[in-house]
């Protein structure tokens, strides 16, 4: 996946930024949907601006080759490493004890301190 900022980062929302590099990797909106593992209507809903959180945006980022945070929030600042996306997701299975536990031990380390 390439994690580059675009030209257009400031592109105001998620289907233009989606419709942009959609052109730009010359697939119709079928096609970037099969490879995505969903269907023609999704992809327009996106781009036409009536789904902004679709469950689908990370097999869909993976399509276009982006971040799937570049293609949802378009800000340089929310490139993520694909290590970063995979801890982010991990994150989410852990209950509260574990995330506090977790959050701890990174201040710490991030702190210097023993």
């Amino acid at each position: 996946m390439n994690a580059q900022p675009y030209p257009y980062k400031y592109m105001d929302s998620l289907g233009t930024r989606l419709r942009r590099r959609r052109r730009e990797r010359g697939l119709t909106q079928e096609q970037l949907a099969i490879k995505a593992g969903t269907n023609q209507a999704v992809i327009q809903k996106i781009e036409n601006g009536k789904s902004l959180r679709p469950r689908k945006i990370n097999e869909i980022a993976k399509v276009l080759g982006v971040n799937p945070a570049w293609l949802m929030f378009g800000d340089r600042s929310t490139i993520l490493s694909p290590e970063a996306v995979e801890l982010a997701e991990a994150w989410e299975t852990l209950p509260d004890p574990a995330r506090r536990q977790i959050k701890d031990e990174i201040t710490r380390l991030t702190r210097g301190t023993s």
